[in-house]
């Protein structure tokens, strides 16, 4: 039986002035990016992935899309799903009470003890679906031959469940790192601990979760954002070259024809009779385009502008990704090597690798946090789509239906 003290003597701290300079800014950075930071960000997340999810959603089922288009979509949906349960995990990480110990076992006490399992879960989940959909943007706009072999609807959706199962295999140790210890005091009274468990180690774990889901998504994000940058930008200067190539080709052949004109009576009623032809031609071909349906032509652009969405899109989440995710785990890993961590005694180098690991934590839940923001800021189609389902009473459709319908009643 142990000696249990009373649980307001178990917490009393230290005065602050002996503590460390190291503790107290640890514990100011603790408060500002743990306490205030994490549960704006989080709940502000956990609004957009849902809205995304219903733009995303509508999206998929009323727009004609592509096979390469639906694939992103549900891609991009099932990011929003996984983002939006890291966000609500990590909101109640922060928002519920921190206790040592624990009168009886309550839902606090066992989400304490496995709500880090879930959250690691999500947030290599979302790593690793990012990396899926980069993997098949690269390959749909570098390799678009290959695109039709590799790339399918089928095929995206048993990519997407082999994530999710991989990655939650993967984090079952971490389930049996802490363990709850039941104490029983002299009285009778039973308390209870999360404790980590004795001769648990978990560096051979550490090295490879960190060349699994630190390194290697990172080294493949950055090759396929490289390379899909370079293809756009490519593409632009081809597109710019050859419209500026169809220009001096118009000019040299008017040219010809006004130099033809300048010649003799009978080459220039040869001359004549091409021209009218080649009105006659050109009158032709623009009756037969302006009277050819639109939705061809409509359908074409669409697809073209929602495919380039698509790939921007993807990019900026690429570098969100990068900026905020990818340096963190780097620093994370160099820093505990570097530096021993005593997480008993407790010194200098504990505190500010517990103030990176603060710090990195805000990072990781902003980035999972405003792909709300992104999807608005790059994608058109979905930025219009938003706007139809916040302003729901608008139709704009019906009315121009009918607008269309008088000219004809009329004639």
């Amino acid at each position: 039986m142990a000696k249990c003290k009373n649980l307001s003597e178990e917490n009393l701290s230290i005065p602050i002035e002996n503590k460390s300079t190291e503790y107290i800014l640890e514990k100011n950075v603790y408060f500002i990016f743990m306490e205030i930071g994490i549960p704006i960000v989080c709940a502000f997340g956990l609004v957009g992935n849902m809205l995304s999810l219903l733009v995303l959603t509508k999206e998929k089922v009323n727009h004609c899309l592509t096979k390469m288009e639906k694939s992103a979509h549900i891609g991009l949906i099932a990011l929003a799903v996984s983002d939006f349960m890291f966000c609500l995990l990590a909101l109640l990480f922060t928002i519920l009470p921190t206790q040592e110990i624990y009168l009886e076992p309550n839902g606090i006490m066992y989400y304490r003890w496995l709500g880090n399992g879930f959250i690691t879960f999500f947030i290599i989940n979302s790593t690793w679906l990012i990396v899926v959909m980069a993997g098949e943007r690269y390959i749909a706009v570098c390799h678009p031959f290959k695109a039709r072999k590799f790339i399918s609807l089928k095929k995206t959706k048993i990519a997407i469940c082999l994530v999710y199962v991989v990655c939650m295999i993967s984090t079952i140790p971490l389930f049996f790192e802490r363990e709850i210890v039941e104490e029983i005091c002299v009285d009778g009274s039973r308390l209870y601990k999360i404790e980590k468990r004795k001769n648990y180690s978990n560096q051979t774990r550490r090295m490879v979760w960190s060349i699994v889901f630190d390194f290697t998504p990172s080294i493949a994000l950055l090759y396929f954002n490289i390379c899909l940058v370079w293809k756009i930008r490519r593409a632009k200067q081809l597109r710019r070259e050859m419209t500026l190539g169809q220009g001096n080709d118009l000019i040299m052949y008017r040219s010809s024809m006004k130099s033809t004109d300048d010649q003799g009576t009978h080459s220039s009623s040869r001359s004549n009779n091409s021209c009218n032809e080649f009105r006659k031609a050109d009158q032709s071909e623009n009756f037969l385009i302006r009277d050819k349906p639109r939705t061809i032509s409509q359908h074409k652009r669409g697809s073209d502008s929602a495919l380039n969405s698509v790939t921007a899109t993807l990019v900026a989440v690429v570098v969100l990704f990068l900026i905020l995710v990818s340096p963190s785990e780097v620093i994370k890993f160099i820093y505990a090597k570097i530096h021993p961590i005593d997480r008993d005694a407790k010194n200098k180098h504990y505190h500010y690798y517990q103030i990176i690991l603060h710090v990195t934590n805000f990072m990781q839940s902003l980035n999972f946090s405003i792909n709300f923001i992104l999807y608005c800021a790059v994608n058109k189609s979905f930025r219009k789509t938003l706007r139809s389902l916040i302003c729901f009473c608008q139709h704009p459709r019906p009315r121009a239906r009918f607008i269309k319908q008088i000219p004809n009643r009329i004639t």
